[in-house]
């Protein structure tokens, strides 16, 4: 063994064996086919320690997969190696796999390799390299690889530069919206906005973002085939090393389903007005609305009069129909403002926001002339009761309710076909 390459072995055997590194080295000029390495490299790839060298056509570890019989030994050495012998370069860097036997297990090494002396004639003289088990690294890239496509394949995910320019997006975003990536990159996400949605919910988006904070809510998007579909989502502001924002991320999730199930099940299904679960979500925001900021708030509670003896008479089917048309009536008459949903039964009861008692009286008046002047199929003439009331200081939801069945009660009790106020 040459001196040089004694004194390098020396070197390693002091400095790089004191940790967990795999080491070999090659006296490339008087014995180019055979390395010697440390003791822990030997037991990480199943070398035999009897022997001073190991042949690098047999065993060396960059062969890759030993189980892969279309891997021949005489082509072991990878092309970076080649160059490294061939004096194209004087180091080199790569990975390469392992599959251990012992562990029934690929596992996953970086390769560093350099050249240490050149003889006269500036050719490679001494070899070195160092080689690092990275099989934990690996797999973790492995798996952060997989969660990124799954998140790109289902997640509809989309960034925007500081002007709400779209940067880029995930494949489920194309695929919900019906646009490529190219179609979308460039554009801001107005692209995809419904015309129902208030300008107010953007401003608010947009206020809440660039005050650096997260922005959580709905949205109701249009398709490229002018279809809608409603996503659920956060927009999150992204940042530079000096803290400014760069950019802002969403992330959204497919609600479309949920909203479909959500209005259905807060419609009554014979009159497709709200039924008595949205009657209660709304009452409760407009009585907070009312309490907090001294809005006006009315109620109007509506009967049919008499209504058991179309039932009776005529049976459930021309009862159905005549709630069916009543239903109509009263939502076709309506201001925009006003929300009508089935009470339940025969009974109905509008909300109306910003309305005092005056306006509420008037509207239940308005409605009670329509209905009375209105043919119903089958039973030609019905008449209607009507309650009124509006909200006072102090009143709960409950002595808002109780008040408007009073007035409805009075209408009935004084002889039906009337509006009375509470």
């Amino acid at each position: 063994m040459r001196e040089s390459l004694k004194s390098y072995i020396e070197f390693f055997e002091k400095t790089l064996n004191l940790s967990n590194l795999c080491w070999w080295i090659i006296d490339f000029e008087k014995n180019p086919d055979n390395y010697y390495c440390n003791e822990f490299m030997e037991d990480t790839f199943s070398l035999d320690k009897n022997l001073p060298f190991h042949s690098v056509e047999d065993t060396c570890p960059i062969a890759g997969d030993y189980s892969c019989k279309t891997i021949k030994h005489t082509k072991i050495v990878v092309d970076e190696y080649k160059e490294l012998i061939n004096g194209k370069t004087n180091e080199y860097n790569n990975k390469f796999p392992y599959y251990d036997k012992k562990l029934n297990k690929k596992l996953y090494f970086s390769s560093q390799a350099k050249v240490l002396d050149k003889n006269e004639k500036n050719e490679v003289s001494i070899l070195y390299g160092i080689i690092t088990d990275i099989t934990a690294q690996e797999e973790q890239r492995y798996e952060i690889e997989e969660y990124t496509n799954i998140i790109n394949k289902y997640v509809i995910t989309s960034e925007t530069d500081v002007n709400g320019m779209i940067t880029s997006v995930s494949d489920a975003t194309c695929k919900i919206s019906g646009y490529t990536r190219d179609e979308l990159i460039g554009e801001s996400h107005r692209l995809l906005r419904h015309p129902d949605i208030p300008n107010k919910v953007y401003k608010n988006l947009w206020e809440t973002i660039t005050d650096k904070e997260v922005w959580h809510g709905e949205f109701k998007n249009v398709r490229k085939n002018g279809t809608v579909y409603w996503v659920k989502g956060i927009v999150a502001p992204c940042y530079d090393e000096n803290n400014n924002i760069k950019g802002y991320t969403s992330v959204r999730e497919d609600i479309t389903h949920k909203k479909i199930i959500e209005k259905l099940s807060k419609k009554d299904k014979l009159t497709n007005l709200y039924n008595r679960s949205k009657l209660d979500e709304v009452l409760q925001y407009e009585y907070e609305a009312a309490k907090r900021y001294d809005k006006n708030l009315s109620l109007i509670f509506i009967d049919i009069d008499y209504f058991k003896l179309v039932n009776d008479s005529c049976g459930h089917l021309v009862g159905d129909e005549v709630l069916v048309q009543f239903a109509n009536l009263l939502k076709n008459n309506l201001r925009k403002s006003d929300l009508i949903g089935r009470w339940g039964g025969e009974e109905f009861i509008i909300i109306c926001s910003n309305s005092n008692i005056l306006d509420a009286t008037q509207l239940a008046e308005k409605l009670r002339i329509l209905i009375e002047n209105f043919n119903f199929n089958m039973v030609k003439k019905k008449t209607a009761s009507f309650g009124v009331t509006a909200y006072r200081k102090g009143d709960s939801i409950k002595s808002l309710l109780n008040r408007v069945d009073r007035a409805l009660y009075m209408a009935k009790k004084l002889g039906r076909n009337r509006v009375e106020k509470s």
